[in-house]
């Protein structure tokens, strides 16, 4: 009976640890390309809530930014805040606290009295199919828009 089975650069037994460094520098690789795949779709989320976003004076439709501070994740988010003092809805359904600074897209998405609530997750919902076009593109293209 053979004493070891090897292949011409490591044992069997250093097979596991070989798959993990291949597999680690294949991600390591495709890195550049995931984050331009994920900007792909950011972009493309960003351009559709651009222009579902209400227009008053369209500063808000303006200030869609995409944050892109941590590896793997695109955060797309607005940065105008809503005039005056908000006030949060307590669990019990009464007023909460008053606070000032709150994301007019929070108050428009999520305040049940805003003729536009919800308005973000339709936009994403409907775009969805879009979004992940856009990031198999780029998949697809090696990281190429």
């Amino acid at each position: 009976m053979a004493d070891k089975i090897t292949t011409s650069r490591f044992s069997l037994e250093e097979l596991p640890d070989a798959l993990e460094q291949i597999l680690t520098e294949y991600q390591s690789a495709m890195f550049d390309t995931r984050q331009e795949a994920l900007q792909a779709g950011a972009e493309a989320f960003k351009s559709a809530v651009e222009s579902a976003t209400p227009i008053d004076t369209g500063e808000m439709a303006r200030s869609w930014k995409i944050k892109t501070k941590y590896k793997d994740r695109r955060y797309v988010g607005n940065t105008r805040v809503a005039k005056g003092v908000v006030h949060r809805k307590t669990k019990d359904g009464s007023k909460g606290e008053a606070r000032e600074g709150v994301p007019l897209s929070n108050v428009l998405e999520y305040s049940e009295k805003s003729p536009h609530y919800g308005f973000i997750r339709r936009c994403f919902d409907s775009t969805e199919p879009q979004i992940f076009a856009a990031i198999k593109k780029t998949l697809d293209n090696g990281g190429k828009q």
